[in-house]
């Protein structure tokens, strides 16, 4: 565009995109297949695909992109599309329990099993100690069973009777019979008695016997030495009894165990046969024993109080052979995808519950381990939000656990805290899951950088963009999506207008008339809303008009901010001039933001310059409440005056910048051009036209540079001039470089065609002098001076009058040159 004159008026067909026809060559989005396929996004997808096909350690991913772009749906969409391609059996799903642990009750033992057989083995168990619970107390009832024990025990009793009727004839020839004593509490001990005239005497009683004359020494003495050796005997007696009594006894339960072997074998080894793996065959080994060792747990079962509650407890007896299924994949047909969106501690790990025991105290066991999204993941896919995930400081550092070990231990979340531990320990489980975090730029560059190891385990970067170039099949593409929404939400369709409407609005949301939205949330937002007007008609398809009336609403519902301050300016509270001519005073545009919606307005720039050396002074910078952006625009100003009139000698001069009537804070550099002119118009002390309205950002060789929100701040600025009258003179001047970017409302373009609103755009800072100043800017002669008559021109000569009144006796000596406080601007800090 060199041979092109500045400034450049905008034509009509620039100001806005237009729809091709031949996109919306259908009479409703009905007719379309409804979109079936992620678009805009190959730079993601492939990234995604990759890291869900790697299986090497460390390839799990992180997404980024803006909200709305559709990272999670996509993602999920991708990763559904890679799992359905494959074979369960190649999945290798497993499902999960926990048993007790007979040998230590705080260590459950893990039991994995193929995928749908988890829930067969815990009926088989629970059915196992059904059948116990009923057979063996039957078996201990039976006529055989308690005949053979009678065996046992009369065997034994005959054993005792024997070495007691010897000791008896054997105390006879003493004189002693065989009784027993008092021992208190209602117990009782075998002693011997010494038996005088068919009466029976305790040894210590038979003094009283010797004073009556009834027994003589010598014989006492006789009774004492054989009570000696007969009491001794009997102690060693009633040992052997003891002894006796234990060998029966271990012979009786010897017997019960050899005759509850036979129901027990025949119960659990079928299930070995139908689970035969090493690890369950110990495990019911375990449980054999334990009944064996504890058969008076399965035979004497208390009967039930009135209130139930002695069931309960028995009940709860039986819990250690339950077991406790934690992953059920038996109706699984895909590897597990898990969205968790609450990704608390105990949500994503797992968790282990507790309950008050009968003292009082925290208890828990095998029975009350839960799995969290994590483990159901495992052989699959876990999603997480990364602003949900970081909410809570535990679950990274565990998290990076599992993922470094492939090793995952459920324990409760106050254990972690040491809040009320529980000593229940897990057997730790394998897993392998493929970790997707879905986060924003700022968030991976901060893990990326700072988070030891994050770099190993998150080894795939897919970013999703906002906006992208479009083409013909991208544009068919948003045909089929909005086909496919209004189908899924039964919502009215598009008309071959409407549908063009929305796909324009889709490409004004992209910021240029060369890119289109990718955040289909919002534009999922727009049909919704159009639907909605569309309904209110009472029509059957979403027209043109409705998706405008979609648009007009939501600028209206959420234009609050925006009102109040076109308000402020119509009401002159604000000063902003849309006529006449000013020196030192120029319209810049701006842009607010309320998060929902921005808008533009003009803002009054002014210039205040004197003679001196302070350079530029940044009023806004001054006050804190400029940013570093528009720092940086005003010290780049500071460089274009040393460009264009600081080469023959240093600038002499102090400016002043200022927005006006600015209280919030103001940042960015797209008032740059407009600084400029208005400096150069201080300094000059040429008017500038206030019907005019500049934006741009500019560099220190005068090249205009392209702005952000180039509709907002126009439609700003022209609904302020609308509100006052057109004079047909009003006009925004913006970058050339965001002609490309112009999608502008109907009733401005309409108003530019009648010629009561322009728009111009600009390559340098020269091309709009004579719009704005109403003389050129002027060029270099072949002496390097500007013509006296241009703006530049008049700018050096002012500054040359700064310089002198400066020094007005400065003498063209090499020291006094040297000596000069002179100070050239660019080396000014601001």
């Amino acid at each position: 565009m060199n041979d092109v004159k500045y400034p450049l008026q905008v034509p009509i067909e620039d100001l806005r995109w237009k729809c091709p026809e031949d996109i919306v060559n259908f009479n409703s989005t009905a007719e379309l297949n409804p979109l079936d396929i992620v678009v805009g996004q190959p730079r993601a997808i492939d990234a995604i695909r990759m890291g869900i096909n790697l299986q090497a350690p460390g390839y799990n991913i992180f997404v980024t992109g803006l909200s709305g772009t559709g990272r999670t749906s996509t993602v999920k969409r991708i990763v559904e599309q890679h799992i359905e391609r494959q074979d369960l059996e190649q999945c290798n799903l497993s499902d999960l329990c926990y048993v007790n642990n007979f040998n230590d009750p705080d260590r459950p033992i893990l039991l994995r099993f193929i995928a749908g057989e988890v829930k067969h083995f815990k009926k088989a168990i629970d059915s196992a100690t059904a059948f116990l619970k009923d057979r063996l107390p039957k078996l201990f009832e039976e006529d055989a069973f308690q005949s053979a024990r009678k065996l046992i025990y009369e065997k034994y009793k005959g054993i005792e009777e024997k070495v007691l009727n010897e000791f008896d004839e054997k105390l006879k020839t003493f004189g002693f019979i065989r009784g027993q004593l008092d021992a208190g509490n209602g117990a009782v001990q075998p002693e011997v008695f010494p038996k005088i005239e068919t009466k029976p005497y305790q040894i210590e009683d038979l003094d009283a016997l010797v004073e009556q004359k009834q027994l003589t020494e010598e014989k006492l003495d006789e009774y004492r030495k054989n009570y000696i050796l007969l009491h001794e005997e009997l102690g060693e007696i009633v040992k052997a009894e003891l002894k006796l009594m234990r060998q029966m006894q271990e012979e009786v339960f010897a017997y019960d165990k050899s005759a509850a072997n036979v129901p027990l074998n025949s119960v659990y080894d079928e299930i070995v046969k139908d689970f035969p793996s090493d690890k369950v065959k110990s495990y019911l080994e375990d449980v054999k024993l334990y009944i064996l060792e504890h058969l008076s747990l399965f035979v004497k079962q208390p009967e039930a109080s009135p209130d139930g509650q002695t069931k309960k407890q028995n009940a709860d007896l039986f819990l250690m052979f339950t077991v406790n299924i934690i992953i059920d994949n038996s109706d699984s047909t895909i590897r597990p995808i898990i969205v968790e969106t609450n990704p608390t501690y105990s949500n994503l790990f797992g968790n282990i519950d507790k309950s008050y025991d009968a003292r009082g105290f925290w208890h828990s066991d095998f029975t009350k381990i839960s799995a969290g999204s994590l483990l159901r993941a495992d052989k699959g896919y876990l999603i997480v939000n990364a602003q949900d995930l970081f909410t809570d400081p535990a679950v990274w550092n565990a998290l990076k656990r599992v993922i470094l070990y492939d090793k995952l231990e459920i324990q409760p979340f106050d254990n972690y805290l040491q809040g009320s531990p529980t000593s229940v320990k897990p057997e730790a489980i394998r897993v392998k899951v493929k970790i997707i975090i879905i986060g924003g730029m700022t968030m991976y560059n901060l893990l990326y950088n700072y988070e030891k190891g994050f770099k190993k385990m998150f080894k795939v970067l897919a970013q999703f963009d906002s906006r992208t170039e479009y083409n013909d099949d991208l544009l068919h593409s948003y045909t089929r999506y909005i086909s496919k929404l209004c189908f899924m939400e039964h919502l009215p369709h598009a008309s071959k207008d409407g549908a063009a409407a929305i796909i324009e609005w889709a490409v004004e949301s992209g910021g240029s008339q060369k890119e289109i939205t990718l955040r289909f949330s919002d534009v999922a937002d727009i049909i919704r809303e159009s639907a909605y007007f569309a309904g209110k008609a009472g029509r059957h398809l979403i027209e043109r008009a409705d998706v405008e009336m979609s648009v007009t609403g939501r600028s209206f519902r959420n234009g609050l901010l925006d009102e109040k301050i076109s308000k402020s300016i119509i009401d002159g509270d604000i000063l902003i001039d849309t006529q006449g001519k000013r020196v030192g005073q120029i319209n810049a545009l701006t842009v607010y933001s309320t998060g929902l919606f921005s808008f533009g307005k003009p803002a009054r720039i002014t210039a205040s310059i004197s003679a001196g050396t302070k350079g530029i002074i940044n009023i806004e910078r001054e006050a804190n409440m400029s940013g570093a952006i528009h720092n940086k625009g005003v010290l780049i100003i500071s460089g274009f005056l040393n460009d264009r009139f600081g080469k023959t000698a240093p600038l002499s001069l102090t400016a002043s910048l200022a927005f006006e009537q600015s209280y919030g804070g103001i940042d960015g550099d797209s008032a740059s051009v407009a600084e400029i002119y208005v400096l150069l118009s201080a300094i000059a002390e040429v008017p500038i036209s206030q019907e005019i309205a500049i934006t741009g950002s500019i560099n220190q060789k005068g090249d205009v540079q392209p702005i952000g929100g180039v509709n907002e701040k126009v439609t700003g600025y022209f609904e302020i001039c609308k509100s006052r009258g057109l004079t047909g003179k009003q006009c925004v001047i913006i970058p050339r470089q965001n002609i490309k970017d112009l999608m502008l409302r109907k009733e401005i373009i309409e108003d530019i065609k009648n010629g009561l609103f322009n728009i111009y755009a600009m390559d340098k800072i020269e091309d709009a002098t004579e719009l704005v100043f109403g003389i050129k800017a002027g060029e270099l002669d072949e002496n390097g001076k500007y013509p006296k008559d241009s703006l530049f021109g008049l700018v050096v000569k002012k500054l040359n009058e700064f310089r002198k009144s400066k020094n007005p006796t400065r003498k063209k000596s090499k020291k006094t040159t040297e000596n000069s406080e002179v100070k050239p601007l660019n080396n000014q800090t601001l």
